[in-house]
């Protein structure tokens, strides 16, 4: 993925529920389910296609009040997870 290429959104098909803050996937071709937690909650719905990874690393570093640079690792190693699953678009 790019820097500047912007991340998501969703893919057509995944249906999502949000249980107490975590959300729960479920892609109905694959037949799977991806339970996030609170952290990856906030990411994904960041991954809506209007944001860049440094724009969401960003925005959540801010809303933390943490240093981006402490965050953005995890940051993209779920968006990485994401993306591998198959719940976003590219």
């Amino acid at each position: 993925m790019s820097k500047d290429s912007k991340v998501g959104p969703a893919s057509a098909n995944i249906l999502e529920t949000d249980l107490d803050g975590e959300v729960s996937l479920y892609n109905p071709i694959e037949e799977q389910v991806t339970i996030l937690n609170g952290t990856a909650s906030d990411v994904w719905y960041l991954c809506d296609g209007t944001m860049t990874v440094d724009e969401i690393v960003g925005t959540l570093a801010s809303s933390y009040q943490v240093d981006g640079g402490h965050i953005r690792d995890d940051v993209v190693a779920t968006i990485d997870r994401l993306n591998e699953a198959g719940l976003l678009q590219k």
